[in-house]
């Protein structure tokens, strides 16, 4: 692993990979992934942690973009930047999903006629991945308005989107996945307000009391949102009510202010965008071997489910990489590594948004 990799910040991706493919390979109802009741243990598990998982990613790319914020006199760069990191690998990720379910009559098919619909509207799981780049603009936006006051950028905008998280603002706005945005950005932007206090090197006690309010509403909120699951389950987890938005800031902000390191975890965490971006090949691959054979032990599914949700796109990054020249680009909006005796182009870089 390189030495210039944040281990606490990877660990935490490979925690929301993990729990991201356990989610789809577990299923979300009865008739999804491994055709589980809603009270069996993992259908449960999958509930409880229903409010960490996109937050989690999205609070990680807030915290990660205060690294790299945009910059007077460099918006093209970072315009071009985001395009190579987040826009090229997902237009060539969807099309090929979106090719493969079509021709082998999966679950996420497209009609030849709406297949314009996959770059424009929710498709599968890209959705996060439109909604993301909309609040990169967003806050790209404000940061360039008000360059000097970057905590006070990251604060207005926790507070503005929170308060539009519980409203109906977005709903019905398919194009670009609108109505999703409203979801990610308070998240978002409390990754990015952990990360401007740590570098303003804000005063002990506003952190302390930060992290009070966030470990103390997380026990409180968890509990809560622990009981519902367990004495009704199967009833509907909403996306955006205040559990929904109080679990997801208390949970993820706990974890970013209270970094740890799992080596394993860390280590998948450097693949993290290449897990969110082709885990369902591996997913629903396997979900098809697994109906063929007739639905066997819900352990040994899962657990084959995990395998090769997390190692097919872990294998598929290094077979790219080996590849080189504009494959690593084109699949996974990284450069292309350097070839031996090369000279470094310049300091190494935090790790990636996503």
């Amino acid at each position: 692993m390189t030495d210039n990799r944040n281990m606490g910040i990877d660990t935490l991706r490979g925690l929301a990979c993990v729990l991201l493919v356990a989610f789809h390979v577990i299923g979300e109802a009865p008739t999804h992934g491994l055709r589980l009741d809603w009270d069996h243990p993992f259908a449960l598990f999958s509930a409880v942690f229903f409010h960490l998982r996109m937050p989690l990613f999205a609070m990680l790319s807030g915290f990660v973009y205060g690294y790299r914020p945009i910059r007077r006199g460099e918006g093209g760069k970072f315009l071009t930047a985001k395009g190579r990191r987040l826009l090229l690998p997902y237009l060539f990720a969807a099309t090929t999903f979106a090719v493969v379910n079509t021709v082998l009559g999966g679950a996420y098919a497209v009609a030849p006629a709406e297949f314009w619909q996959v770059y424009v509207e929710p498709y599968a799981h890209f959705w996060f991945l439109h909604s993301i780049l909309t609040i990169f603009l967003i806050i790209a936006a404000l940061d360039w308005i008000w360059p000097r006051a970057p905590l006070q950028v990251a604060i207005g905008f926790l507070v503005v989107s929170s308060a539009l998280f519980l409203t109906p603002f977005g709903e019905g706005i398919e194009f670009f996945s609108f109505f999703h945005t409203p979801y990610l950005a308070p998240f978002f932007a409390l990754g990015l307000m952990i990360n401007r206090m740590e570098l303003a090197k804000v005063g002990q006690l506003p952190r302390q009391l930060v992290s009070i309010t966030l470990v103390g509403g997380l026990a409180i909120l968890l509990a809560i949102h622990a009981w519902f699951v367990l004495s009704d389950p199967g009833h509907e987890l909403l996306r955006r009510d205040f559990v929904a938005l109080g679990l997801g800031l208390c949970f993820s902000g706990a974890l970013i202010m209270h970094r740890f390191t799992i080596t394993p975890l860390a280590w998948l965490g450097q693949y993290s965008f290449s897990i969110y971006l082709y885990h369902m090949f591996g997913a629903l691959g396997l979900q098809m071997v697994y109906n063929f054979i007739g639905l066997p032990n819900a352990s040994i599914g899962l657990a084959l489910g995990m395998i090769a949700g997390l190692g097919a796109p872990v294998v598929f990054q290094m077979l790219t990489m080996r590849v080189g020249g504009f494959a690593p680009a084109l699949a996974l909006g990284l450069k292309s590594p350097r070839r031996p005796g090369s000279q470094p182009t310049g300091l190494p870089r935090p790790a990636s948004a996503i």
